[in-house]
């Protein structure tokens, strides 16, 4: 036999052979966790200087301590679920460049994991980015990429499920929203009525992405009556479960619902408690931009238009 006893049995501890100090892989894991719960409660640039410094701390342990292929792994599912949450902030502080290079990195990172839900994760980010800066069919590809790796059942299966809704919709595609939406709205009947953290899914979420569809498609009294139960949703939600963001977006849905159907006081009235939601985004800003050009196109000199538009120059900048 040409392999030695003590080969053999070299072999077996050097691949138990890692650098890694204890906790180095539960911190991460933590730190994840806590990233992803209390999202909403810390301004984006702020937010993003933390996680870059823990993504940091992910690289430089998969690549500069020697580490088992098992741990190997762990990290790299960290890593990409840092860099999902590193995409997020990139797409909230309007950064096109880092959601698309962290959403890359999320998916490398769950390739080495062997972890393909990390992609779809990574593809709800996109999918939102797209929707919101005007590329429908780049949003309607990272949805439907998303959706090819998300395990069934799963909450970033529904999640790009509903994003797929939003963005039929959004394409002006009705037939397509409705079939997707029923579907939806029968998986989100299992769904808690608020469930906190950035990779959590509940009934508010699917009701607000309703209400943006029901605005998209022309359907103002059916976006209205949405808008206004998402927003129920969202007030009654208890401290650790808020999303400013979210209920931001819901009160704008509420304004372009109240504008297309001939209520501009009431508009200005839900764009304004929108910007005084405290979490200002890009998204919120684009969608509060969209709604002072609807209501200037069609109701030029209604009382408050010029405050709202003195509201949205002030708003800070991240």
């Amino acid at each position: 036999m040409g392999t030695s006893l003590e080969a053999v049995r070299s072999y077996t501890l050097s691949s138990r052979i890692s650098e890694l100090r204890a906790g180095d892989i539960e911190d991460l894991e933590l730190s994840v966790a806590q990233f992803s719960a209390t999202y909403s409660a810390h301004p984006p640039m702020e937010l993003w200087k933390k996680v870059t410094r823990h993504r940091d701390r992910a690289a430089s342990l998969l690549t500069q301590r020697r580490h088992t292929l098992r741990e190997g792994r762990e990290l790299s599912h960290h890593a990409g679920m840092l860099s999902v949450i590193l995409a997020w902030l990139a797409h909230d502080l309007g950064d096109r460049g880092f959601v698309d290079a962290y959403c890359d990195d999320a998916w490398e990172q769950g390739l080495q994991a062997g972890d393909l839900e990390i992609g779809a994760w990574a593809e709800d980010v996109r999918c939102t980015d797209a929707l919101y800066s005007g590329r429908e069919v780049d949003a309607l590809a990272a949805a439907t990429r998303g959706l090819a790796v998300a395990p069934p059942g799963s909450r970033v299966a529904l999640r790009l499920r509903a994003q797929l809704a939003r963005v039929y919709a959004k394409l002006g595609q009705a037939g397509q929203f409705e079939e997707v939406m029923r579907r939806v709205k029968r998986e989100s009947d299992r769904l808690q009525p608020h469930r906190a953290g950035l990779f959590g899914v509940d009934a508010a979420v699917v009701t607000s992405y309703g209400a943006s569809s029901l605005v998209w498609l022309g359907r103002h009294e059916g976006a209205l009556e949405s808008a206004l139960e998402a927003i129920e949703r969202y007030e009654d939600m208890p401290l650790p479960y808020q999303a400013p963001t979210r209920l931001a977006i819901a009160r704008l849905d509420l304004a372009l619902a109240h504008t297309s159907l001939g209520d501009p006081q009431a508009a200005i009235g839900a764009a304004t408690a929108a910007l005084a939601e405290g979490r200002i985004v890009q998204s919120v800003r684009i969608r509060a931009e969209h709604v002072h050009y609807r209501l200037a196109l069609r109701y030029p000199t209604v009382e408050g238009l010029l405050e709202l538009q003195q509201l949205l120059n002030g708003l800070p900048k991240e």
